[in-house]
């Protein structure tokens, strides 16, 4: 079958890093680890799994991350995957094979796969203490047990990923697919759980006042699951393009401000500090510092200049969630310190405690979808064929003149 499959180009690194600060091709050429290749169908590693055929393959943010080289080959999170891998953990999938020892599903039921690799698909027990207490993305053993080393299915290279035709999965992480739910909703259960997870981390307060920096489907479904947990705080977010600017709009957002890459840091500061009423401090070589600020802070943008901004604009003993990941970078910790910080940190999806009732974040998404709560539709804008990949990621890297919110492979 045709996979997209990457194996990162360690001996080329510094060379491919500095043609990408020139161009994308870079990246999506010769010189780096992305390739469509024939690759044989993943068995299933034990009998309580299941092979799936992929409907939709989502692409998230940081599988860009992870093939444009924005990951610092340092990242300690590279020690938690095995190359080469077939990519994809963004998924609507078909169950087209069952396990002997599968009880609870059936071939032909229509599912989204939580990627987490966690103790139970590894076969390890007794489950370490995050996973028994509901927190698989937290797993102390993602590096043990029975599978190659891989936090989750896309980068193990004995599960394959959603980025071809078929990949394989542990009964436990399966979540059936409401029927009422259209595939391209579904696609983005994912990164939406993910959101919500994150606001449920730390969710607003009464009479705070809340910033959404970031302006992609995880920035949405954030926007999204504040609303549908019937907060109403006043939100400002900040985005880069008007038709995200219009949809944080729809999503409940009170104010969407553009922040066009063309604006110094100077500028982008005194536009904060005009919505809170603060003022902005300069320091040499351009730094700049903001007196006031937000009180709750979600930080979509996963880069260190974005962690900073996020910190600067939040107010003395406010709250950042850092919602993406910066990895290894520069930062600017000062306000941490400066303005005594709370600084969150989420990942992934959980057992979670809503409304009085336990369920994973998946489960959570489908209920509120089907009660009306989460109104998805319009957000899987882009369809490519595995084929196509280079013109997938070429039109992702300008999704600002594509109008671009979210994209999935569609296997042929």
């Amino acid at each position: 079958m045709q996979a997209i499959v990457f194996d990162p180009p360690r001996r080329l690194w510094p060379l491919v890093k500095i043609a990408t600060l020139a161009t994308p091709r870079a990246w999506i050429g010769p010189l780096g680890g992305l390739r469509l290749r024939d690759v044989p169908e993943p068995v299933l590693p034990r009998g309580d799994w299941v092979r799936l055929r992929t409907i939709l393959g989502g692409i998230c943010g940081s599988d860009l991350a992870l093939i444009s080289l924005r990951n610092h080959p340092a990242t300690f999170l590279q020690r938690f995957a095995s190359f080469p891998a077939t990519l994809g953990h963004e998924n609507v999938s078909m169950i087209e094979e069952v396990g002997p020892d599968v009880r609870n599903w059936r071939v032909g039921q229509r599912v989204c796969v939580d990627p987490c690799l966690s103790c139970i698909p590894r076969a390890i027990q007794p489950v370490c203490p995050q996973c028994a207490a509901g927190r698989p993305s937290l797993c102390d053993n993602v590096d043990r047990g029975s599978l190659p080393p891989g936090l989750i299915i896309g980068v193990n290279s004995r599960t394959g990923g959603s980025w071809s035709r078929s990949f394989v999965a542990h009964e436990s992480q399966l979540f059936a697919v409401p029927d009422e739910i259209p595939d391209d909703i579904a696609i983005v259960t994912d990164p939406i759980a993910c959101a919500l997870h994150a606001v449920l981390r730390r969710p607003p307060r009464p009479g705070e006042t809340v910033l959404i920096t970031g302006s992609g489907i995880v920035a949405i479904g954030v926007m999204a699951a504040i609303r549908a947990l019937s907060c109403e705080n006043p939100v400002t977010a900040i985005v880069r393009h008007p038709f995200q600017q219009a949809l944080m709009r729809r999503f409940g957002a009170t104010d969407a401000r553009i922040h066009p890459r063309s604006w110094s840091n100077a500028q982008r500061h005194d536009d904060i500090a005009s919505v809170v009423r603060g003022r902005r401090v300069s320091a040499r070589f351009g730094n700049q510092m903001l007196i006031g600020g937000f009180d709750l802070t979600y930080d979509c943008v996963g880069s260190g200049p974005g962690l900073s901004d996020a910190m600067k604009w939040t107010s003395p003993r406010g709250t950042v969630v850092a919602v993406g990941t910066s990895q290894i970078t520069v930062v600017d910790t000062t306000p941490l310190w400066f303005t005594e910080l709370n600084l969150v940190g989420c990942n992934g999806r959980a057992i979670e405690e809503v409304e009085g009732r336990k369920r994973h974040t998946y489960e959570v998404v489908f209920d509120w979808i089907r009660a009306g709560r989460l109104k998805l539709d319009g957000l899987l804008t882009h369809r490519f064929r595995l084929a196509d990949y280079r013109a997938a990621f070429q039109t992702i890297v300008t999704r600002g003149r594509a109008g671009l919110i979210k994209a999935a492979f569609v296997p042929d």
